[in-house]
């Protein structure tokens, strides 16, 4: 049997989630690492992986702004 489909054609129950949500998503979990944790590594690192997707979201946002145009 195949899975019921909704007539769009997409399979219910999957959720999608936009990319720019997701990253802040990433982001702000990486910020609270670099404030909870106690491993100076993680932290370190986790603050390393927020400030790369903080640079990956304005690059998105700036590719959506020029596109726009």
């Amino acid at each position: 049997m195949t899975d019921p489909k909704t007539p769009s054609g997409r399979v219910p129950g999957r959720t999608r989630v936009p990319t720019e949500a997701l990253l802040r998503a990433v982001r702000d979990a990486a910020e609270r690492l670099t404030r909870f944790s106690r491993d100076p590594d993680v932290r370190r690192e986790a603050g390393n992986v927020a400030q790369s997707v903080g640079k990956l979201l304005d690059a998105i946002r700036k590719a959506g702004a020029e596109k726009g145009r």
